[in-house]
């Protein structure tokens, strides 16, 4: 068999087997939250770029069910397979160099769980394995289509992760005679006037994207975060291939092939940037999934030498075939039994309670997600003070809901239960429920802190709260009687401090209220104003910080 229809034959087989792990394999809580994402099409999410949502709107346009999220994450996969081959390919290759491509490919963890899992990290694969490509042929033979390419597809990479900024960052470090090439700039140019409307988005919605990312994601160090951090990559990629990558990075660090350097600089510099980022927070491991692509074109030149056969046979087949055995094995590991991914028979549960009645969920944003996808009925969550804002605040689909009926849903053990729900136990799951029929959410009230004096250790406040409803907000309502409190926060420590009870306080309905509050004594943290409506502690103002107190 010829070496070229051995390759098309195992990329048509790999398609066809995550085309078939997509169908069989549960749904994450975190696909259906990006399946949102598709149904409410916008140039920007609260948590990432939009090109997420344009895969799971086009896949949901053609098919029903799990392939409604997955379908065009498994051809985008087989694609970056294929444009990593042609990248890497030589003009005559083996029938042993397909084999190693693909055992190599293979053997990648994280790689390969992207073939069907949609995420973001999905389209940023396929587009960083894009750019490498342009970008080898760009080396040999330099010319403005290649960069006006160039431009188009690192826009594209910024349009699925903002991850790619850092493949840019690298590459050009490995090439600083690119800030002296016109045409590099060009590309820049042109992929920064592809973004404007994204930057205009989060302009528009005061930037939440960086506030969450660079600002609320901070913690305090703690020892355990650099300490996990290695042993984490080792899994997601897997030992024997991130063990020989890093080896081959060092010997190669003084390379003087141009393109072989850029997949040095892309491969340490994802390691070693998010390691140092531990020293802010916990990192995920996926966030180095980009890697995987000079990883794989780096591994495969080498382990087909050989020198390296033996590496080869030793190290990266036997994860290849525990890998492969996976890819069968998930569909059923992944079954409502054991809930490895799929929290099917849990949601549809829920929702036979809930009837027509709109769901509000007390818990995760991935709840709500799941609920839709499994129930196709909307449903929404409420924000609180113990968790962090998602894309439900973007939409604040629950201004809708003010004075709805609604079903309350929350966890039927939790430190803080819906005062006067029911805990409803199927053979599937337990939760808590409380029907209510006019409900008063507290999430979209806004408080602004209009003076802040501290005079010995009492905290004097004018504050003004803005009502978005179109219902009055009673404080004194018997189903959710509300009061304001300080929630003073420094890394993981917490402080709630009430303020002083306000009587049958009534804010109009798209109007302002302003008050005046004492609270004493207070800790030096910075603090939130929250409202607390008994059902769910919000955050309504911006922080303010220990030092304008004055």
């Amino acid at each position: 068999m010829k070496p070229q229809r051995l390759f098309y034959i195992l990329l048509i087989t790999w398609v066809i087997a995550d085309l078939l792990v997509a169908i069989f394999t549960p749904m994450h809580a975190d696909e259906a939250y990006y399946a949102l994402y598709g149904r409410h099409l916008d140039w920007g999410y609260y948590d990432h770029p939009p090109m997420v949502a344009l895969l799971t709107a086009a896949s949901s346009a053609l098919f029903k069910g799990n392939l409604s999220i997955r379908f065009l994450t498994v051809l985008l996969h087989g694609g970056t397979v294929w444009l990593i081959w042609k990248t890497i390919a030589a003009k005559s290759p083996t029938r042993r160099d397909v084999l190693t491509f693909f055992a190599v490919a293979a053997s990648l963890v994280m790689f390969s769980v992207y073939g069907f899992v949609t995420t973001p990290d999905a389209p940023l694969l396929f587009f960083t394995a894009l750019f490498f490509l342009l970008y080898k042929h760009y080396l040999d033979k330099p010319g403005w289509p290649l960069a006006l390419a160039l431009g188009v597809t690192l826009a594209a990479m910024l349009y699925s992760k903002y991850m790619a900024v850092l493949v840019l960052g690298f590459v050009v470090l490995s090439n600083p005679r690119l800030l002296k090439d016109p045409k590099a700039w060009i590309a820049i140019f042109v992929a920064a006037l592809l973004f404007i409307p994204h930057i205009r988005w989060q302009f528009q919605n005061d930037f939440p994207s960086l506030q969450y990312h660079l600002a609320d994601r901070s913690k305090q160090f703690r020892l355990r975060y650099p300490l996990e951090y290695i042993p984490n990559q080792l899994l997601v990629f897997n030992p024997a291939c991130l063990g020989i990558a890093l080896w081959l990075c060092w010997q190669k660090r003084r390379s003087k092939h141009l393109f072989e350097r850029a997949e040095v600089f892309t491969i340490a510099g994802f390691i070693l940037f998010f390691w140092i980022m531990t020293m802010r927070g916990h990192t995920e491991p996926h966030w180095t999934a980009a890697a995987s692509i000079p990883m794989i074109i780096l591994l495969y030149s080498e382990l087909r030498k050989p020198k390296w056969w033996n590496w080869l046979v030793r190290g990266v087949l036997p994860i290849t075939a525990l890998l492969l055995i996976g890819r069968i094995a998930l569909p059923i590991l992944g079954s409502e039994k054991i809930h490895l991914f799929g929290r099917q028979a849990e949601m549809v549960d829920i929702g036979q309670y809930c009837g027509d009645t709109p769901a509000v969920f007390t818990t995760s944003f991935q709840d709500p997600s799941l609920y839709t996808f499994y129930n196709g009925k909307e449903a929404t969550v409420i924000s609180s003070f113990y968790s962090r804002r998602t894309q439900f605040d973007l939409w604040q689909s629950d201004l809708a809901l003010q004075g709805k009926q609604v079903c309350l849903i929350g966890e039927a053990v939790t430190k803080r239960p819906i005062p006067g729900s029911e805990t409803i136990r199927t053979p599937h799951t337990e939760f808590a429920i409380r029907k209510v029929k006019a409900f008063q959410g507290a999430n979209r009230l806004s408080v602004t802190v209009k003076k802040c004096r501290l005079v010995g250790n009492t905290l004097y406040l004018s504050m003004t709260i803005h009502n978005p409803y179109s219902l009055d907000y009673h404080f004194d309502n018997p189903d959710f009687p509300t009061s304001l409190l300080l929630g003073f926060v420094r890394d993981d420590e917490y402080k709630a401090l009430f303020c002083p009870a306000i009587p049958d306080l009534v804010i109009p309905a798209g109007g302002d209220v302003t008050i005046s509050q004492a609270v004493s004594p207070v800790p030096d943290f910075p603090f939130v104003v929250c409202v607390d409506n008994s059902v769910c502690r919000s955050v309504n103002s911006k922080p303010v910080k220990s030092e304008s107190r004055n």
